[in-house]
C-alpha cells in the first residue's frame, strides 16, 4: 500500500519521530538553520493569531496546494512523509493523494513507448518561487537546490512496478521544445490524478499519514480564510539517486 492511515493516534513530538525511524532515516531539511527535524505547516503566527491570505507564510502552504512529490526536486527525493494533524478547520484542508503506478498503467502503448528514456528536470525555483519560496531562504540553502534530473518513468525499487514521476517540481523533459514538454507533464499530473486513482482524506486532530513519495503525489486542499490549520510532518530521506 502507497499511504497509509492511522486515525487519532495524537502523538507527540518524540513519538511522531520514533515512528518515523522505523521507516528509514529522517530527511535533512533545506532549512539549514532548523534544528527539528519535525516541520510545523500552519497558517498560525507566533503570536497565536491566524497569517493573512496575503502573507508569505500563508502563500508557501498555497504551493502545496499543487500535486508533487516531497523533495523531488533534491537529487535523491524523499522516500516517504509522514503527516500528522494538530489543528483542522471546520470545513476543507483535506490532503488527496493520486496513484501515479495506476496513472501509468492507463497510458496508452505509445505514450509509455515514447515516454521510457525520457529525463526530466525538477527545479525548486521553478516551483516554488511563484509562492515566495525564493524569499524564506539564504543564498547558501538556495545552493543546495540547483535543478536536478529525474526519469519520467521510475520503477520502484521494491515493487517492480513502473509509476509515473511528475508534479508541480517537474519543470521540463531534457531534449524537448521547453514549452511543449511542460503541457506535456502538466498533462500527466492532471489527467493521472483522477479518480479512481485519487483518494481524498478528510483529517480528525490527532490524525496520522504515512505515504510512499516514489509511486504517489500528494496535494492540500484550501479552506476559508481566518480559520486556523496547524500539520506536523516529518519526511523520510530517499536512499539512492532515482536515476540509478
Amino acid at each position: 500500500y502507497a499511504v497509509l492511515i492511522f486515525p487519532e493516534q495524537h502523538l507527540g513530538g518524540d513519538a511522531h519521530l520514533a515512528f518515523t525511524s522505523l521507516f528509514g532515516d529522517l530527511e535533512i531539511s533545506i532549512y539549514r538553520s532548523r534544528r527539528s527535524p519535525l516541520g510545523r505547516l500552519t497558517n498560525v503566527r507566533e503570536d497565536g493569531t491566524v497569517a493573512s491570505p496575503s502573507s508569505l507564510q500563508a502563500r508557501m502552504l498555497a504551493g502545496n496546494t499543487y500535486w508533487h512529490s516531497d523533495s523531488s526536486y533534491k537529487r535523491v527525493g524523499a522516500k516517504a512523509s509522514l503527516l500528522a494533524a494538530h489543528v483542522v478547520p471546520d470545513k476543507g484542508g483535506e490532503t488527496e493523494w493520486a496513484d501515479m503506478r495506476a496513472a501509468y498503467d492507463v497510458l496508452n502503448d505509445d505514450m509509455k513507448a515514447w515516454l521510457d528514456d525520457k529525463t526530466a528536470v525538477h527545479d525548486y525555483e521553478f516551483s516554488h518561487a511563484p509562492f515566495g519560496g525564493m524569499e524564506v531562504l539564504s543564498k547558501e540553502e538556495l545552493a543546495h537546490l540547483a535543478p536536478v534530473e529525474h526519469p519520467v518513468v521510475r520503477t520502484h525499487p521494491e515493487t517492480g512496478r513502473r509509476n509515473l514521476f511528475v508534479g508541480r517540481h517537474a519543470s521540463h523533459i531534457l531534449g524537448e521544445d521547453l514549452a511543449t514538454s511542460r503541457r506535456l507533464l502538466a498533462d500527466l499530473t492532471e489527467q493521472g490524478a483522477q479518480a479512481p486513482r485519487t483518494y481524498k482524506h478528510t483529517w480528525s486532530p490527532g490524525d496520522i499519514v504515512i505515504w510512499d513519495n516514489r509511486c504517489v503525489l500528494h496535494r492540500g486542499h484550501s479552506w476559508p480564510d481566518g480559520q486556523a490549520r496547524t500539520m506536523v510532518r516529518t519526511t523520510v530521506a530517499g536512499e539512492t539517486p532515482t536515476t540509478e
